[in-house]
């Protein structure tokens, strides 16, 4: 199967809260698109729990609500659109369980791709990226080449 062939794709919009969301493919066979497609709905549906520190409780949010991460004091935040909180892990251990959609930007950041509005070079040679909520983010020079490439791959 490929991308210029003709697929029917039918979409249920679930009303009662307590439905389960689900996908079904119905297939001749199975290809490395279908199941990066299956990766990445398995992962964006999984669900981390985090600290929120200015109401001291703990929330399961998903990882497809996160905007970027940031390595601060040996503490991961994770800035969501609803707020900031904060996960105890060091960042090797992060990337390590973020869905494939998130890559490293700095020594300290990790951005969700799919949340990337824009890309601008800047004057030091750095990349500038625009979130969707207009947050401004720099991509180090060290990892360029590898969110170029990442880009590439997702284009």
């Amino acid at each position: 199967m490929t991308v210029t062939e003709s697929i029917k794709i039918k979409i249920n919009q679930l009303t009662n809260p307590s439905d389960q969301e689900s996908v079904i493919f119905n297939l001749f066979s199975l290809n490395a698109t279908i199941d990066k497609v299956i990766s990445m709905l398995t992962k964006s549906s999984a669900t981390i729990l985090v600290t929120d520190l200015h109401e001291n409780t703990q929330h399961k949010i998903k990882y497809a609500d996160v905007l970027y991460i940031d390595y601060v004091d040996r503490n991961i935040c994770l800035y969501t659109t609803d707020g900031t909180y904060w996960v105890k892990k060091s960042f090797i251990k992060m990337l390590d369980i973020l869905p494939s959609n998130f890559i490293q930007i700095s020594k300290n950041n990790a951005v969700n791709i799919y949340e990337v509005q824009a890309v601008e070079t800047n004057i030091g040679g750095n990349l500038l990226i625009k979130l969707s909520t207009n947050e401004k983010l720099v991509v180090s020079r060290r990892y360029i080449k590898t969110f170029k490439d990442y880009l590439g791959k997702a284009s």
